[in-house]
């Protein structure tokens, strides 16, 4: 059985699309790092965090032996600088306005957790890298965007898969990393742990 420590719908609806059948036990972590972290192995301590949390929580209701749970976390980073969720309209604008006209990384880290011989949780973290170049976007286009509402739950303050379609010029790598879950990797990965579409 493949678990997903997520609620999110972008994650649910790629799995879905592939040909996953999963079951969701969403992971209730703290998502903050330190300062210092590099952003790469900040992405992927967020994704196994999620993953033992989830992994614990399935364990303990209907979990068996050969229970597959995915943690996943999703950043974009620009100058070197994390932009996560946006606490508040203000904010997204502020980061909206920092991608304008430039290139930025979206990375996902995703951690498999299975159980061991004995019992114990064993997680394996990978990380996928995209680029997105931005067009210059104004202020008013960043105001009419956010007020979709579509901001407020995503890294960098935007979703590629939605209105903030408009806004990319380029992307280099995977586009279901930028929408949440690197489907090409997680395929390969899960293949290797005998999890395959349906």
């Amino acid at each position: 059985m493949l678990v997903l420590a997520s609620s999110s719908p972008r994650r649910r609806q790629l799995l879905g699309e592939w040909g996953y059948i999963f079951d969701i036990i969403p992971a209730d972590v703290s998502e903050e790092l330190p300062a210092d972290i590099l952003p790469q192995e900040g992405v992927k301590e967020l994704a196994g965090r999620k993953a033992r949390y989830s992994f614990e929580l399935w364990k303990e209701t209907k979990g068996t032996n050969n229970d597959i749970i995915l943690g996943a976390d999703t950043i974009v980073v620009s100058d070197g600088k994390i932009l996560g969720k946006p606490d508040n309209e203000e904010q997204a604008a502020r980061m909206l306005a920092s991608l304008s006209g430039r290139s930025h990384q979206v990375m996902t880290g995703i951690a498999l957790a299975s159980q061991n011989d004995s019992g114990g949780c064993v997680v394996e973290t990978e990380i996928e890298i995209s680029t997105v170049a931005f067009k210059k976007i104004n202020e008013q286009e960043i105001q009419n965007y956010i007020q979709t509402g579509e901001s407020m739950d995503k890294a960098g303050a935007y979703g590629i898969q939605g209105e903030a379609s408009k806004f990319a010029n380029l992307v280099e790598g995977s586009l279901t990393n930028v929408i949440g879950l690197p489907m090409e990797l997680l395929k390969k990965k899960l293949g290797l742990s005998g999890v395959f579409p349906q």
